[in-house]
């Protein structure tokens, strides 16, 4: 006889396309970010959305160019 603890199944997180997730009222304030950093055709659970978030927010600036002329 098997535990109880070997017979329950966790459900696979749910996978959304990069749209889906831009358009959500959790991530309108990243709409941008991720549209760049996720790739087009594949889809990506809320914490690899998360985590693309993250990874801009830790990425330097370049070149700013607010305010150049």
């Amino acid at each position: 006889m098997a535990k109880k603890d070997e017979a329950v199944q966790t459900a696979p997180e749910v996978k959304f396309t990069r749209e889906a997730l831009a358009a959500s009222k959790k991530y309108r304030p990243w709409c941008d970010v991720l549209m760049i950093m996720l790739e087009d055709g594949k889809e990506y659970t809320m914490a690899e959305a998360d985590a693309a978030v993250e990874k801009f927010k830790t990425m330097p600036v370049k070149e700013p160019v607010v305010a150049k002329a």
